[in-house]
This record gives structure tokens, sequence and C-alpha cells, in this order.
């Protein structure tokens, strides 16, 4: 629909960040914002993905979206699609899930330190795999829903098949966000209706240092790099391997390299 926006990204791959662009965006814009992030908003994940009336009858933005979502008429929106390289993706699921992100049981307890025991090795594979849906719990993995979007390649697959390359599409990188936020700012503003956006791009941009601090480690004593290519030292050689394989087309399409070491 003319005008209208929706947001696509994954889990683990500064959601809520883009979440509270979205919302200050489109309040700049004057457009209606709507969020599964927003309390009340009745947009749940299984509904996003079964209720196409909602999407007839609700205007403006739509962020996050963290799968793939066949919306009716999807190509009159402006769609912005925010990605990261799977497998830092995969590394922060690890640390999430098992100690960091709240849910029905304590961080590293019960099943959620038994998954932390079997090491992160184990945990990126199964989630890359089939076994993705031995995990009990979501723990910010969006594992509630697999049953629906798929593990972690069919979701990076849908954006391929879907999104990337259409005429409506712009591409955004995590990586790019981090390194040179202004440059990835000056691409995720552009569907915004927005007068005068060089100077707000100004006034966000100068604000980065705050955004992306140069931190080595964050919550919990748990290493977990903002920073691109934390796989690199969380899992080993052959698990990265096995990745670069699992991801080939997804890593060779969004311009990340396999692992050289």
């Amino acid at each position: 629909m003319p005008g209208d926006i929706v947001v696509f990204t994954l889990h683990k791959s500064a959601s809520m960040f883009i979440h509270g662009q979205c919302e200050l965006l489109s309040r700049i814009a004057g457009l209606t914002y709507h969020s599964p992030n927003l309390r009340g908003s009745g947009l749940d994940a299984r509904r996003l993905l079964t209720d196409r009336q909602l999407w007839s009858v609700r205007r403006g933005c739509f962020a996050p979206i963290r799968f793939f979502v066949d919306i009716p008429r999807l190509s009159d929106y402006q769609v912005i699609l925010h990605l990261r390289d799977p497998r830092d993706v995969l590394v922060s699921m690890f640390y999430s899930y098992c100690f960091i992100h709240v849910g029905e049981i304590e961080a590293n307890t019960g099943y959620r330190r038994e998954v932390a025991e079997r090491g992160i090795d184990d945990f990126v594979l199964a989630k890359a795999s089939e076994r993705s849906g031995e995990f009990r719990g979501d723990y910010g993995t969006g594992g509630h829903i697999e049953d629906l979007i798929g593990n972690l390649p069919r979701r990076y697959r849908d954006y391929l098949d879907r999104l990337v390359g259409k005429p409506n599409v712009t591409l955004v990188r995590y990586e790019d966000m981090v390194a040179n936020y202004r440059a990835w700012l000056e691409k995720f503003i552009a569907p915004f209706p927005i007068a005068e956006k060089s100077r707000l791009i100004d006034e966000l941009a100068a604000q980065a240092s705050v955004l992306f601090p140069n931190r080595e480690h964050d919550a919990l004593n748990h290493i977990r790099h903002v920073s691109p290519g934390d796989y690199r030292l969380k899992l080993q050689p052959s698990t990265i391997r096995q990745l670069d394989e699992i991801f080939a087309e997804t890593l060779e399409c969004l311009g990340y390299q396999k692992y050289a070491g």
C-alpha cells in the first residue's frame, strides 16, 4: 500500500534497536507505528503470520518483524530488510538462550544449564539443522514459533527467495550499522516520508558513540561482542566450516566471507 512500510529482520540482530529507530522515525514522519514490541498491539507472532486481514485494516509502519510474512500485496509496501551474519546470530542466540533472556525458568538453571554444559558448538549446529526443535522455550531465539517460521537457515532462505533484489526492498546489514551508523541510517531512513532528512541524520549520527560504544563484553560477564565476527572467537574451526556450508548461499548473497582459518 503506498506509503506503508514494513521492516523485516531476525532475532538477535539488534531488533530492539530497530524497534526504537522505527518508533522514532514513524513519529517524525506522522506514520502510525505498529509493533509486536508495543504493549497491547495485538501483533503477536502467530497473528502476524496467520491473520491476513490485519494487513488490510492497519496502515503505517510495521516493525520489527523477525521472520518473513507473506503480506498481501507486499509489492505495494516499502520494505526494509535488516540482516546480520547468521554465524554471529547463532552465537548470540546461545548466550541469550542460556544466560541472558528472561523466560519460564531462570537463566543457567534446569534445561538452560544443560544446554550451556553441552557447549556453544553443539547449540549452534543444532539450531542450524533439523535438531533446532529439540530446545524447550524461546529465550529470544524464535523457538516458540519454529513450527511456522522454521529454523534459522529457512528464515534466511525465505528472505533471500522472497525479498532480496526486489525493487521495493532496501537491504541493510547489522555490520554496517555498527561500523558506520551514518551510512546505514541514510539507507534505512530513505522509505520514511520525512522532510529535512539530512538534518535528522546529522542529529542521530552525532549519537553514534553512545549508541554503539566500544565495549568488549556485556551483561552477566558472559562475553558477547557487539562488533561483527564474534563467531571466530567463540566457535571451533570445524563448527565454522560446517556453518559456512549450511549458509553458503546466504553468505554469498549478503556479502559475508567464509572462514579462512
